[in-house]
């Protein structure tokens, strides 16, 4: 949940302090490959904590299907070329999948059967 956070707020700051960077010595926050790396790492440990959730705790799909849109927005964002649909596209991708892991938080919650 923590990164898929970090990934939403990453993504809706970075176009609009795209031009203080520079001036900060922060361009390396530009580059791409850290783009695609904090895109990896969503995916990765995002993929384990819904199929996990899913199996050891409270069997619900949703979660898991909110990851999956969010992260498929994320990917779309990425390669798609006018800046602004890119802004929206991770925005509004990377908040869903962040959202996909409250919801799993709030599902394990309600189980009796688990530690949670």
């Amino acid at each position: 949940m923590v990164v898929s956070g970090a990934c939403a707020v990453h993504c809706v700051l970075l176009p609009l302090l795209a031009a203080a960077l520079p001036l900060l010595g922060l361009s390396r926050l530009l580059d791409r490959r850290l783009e695609w790396a904090l895109v990896a790492t969503t995916a990765v440990l995002g993929a384990v904590a819904q199929v996990r959730a899913f199996r050891h705790n409270h069997h619900h799909v949703a979660p898991g299907v909110i990851f999956v849109a969010g992260f498929s927005l994320v990917v779309l964002g990425r390669l798609i070329e006018p800046r602004w649909l890119e802004a929206l596209g991770l925005g509004l991708g990377a908040s869903l999948a962040a959202v996909s892991h409250y919801a799993n938080l709030r599902l394990c919650r309600c189980c009796h059967e688990c530690a949670w």
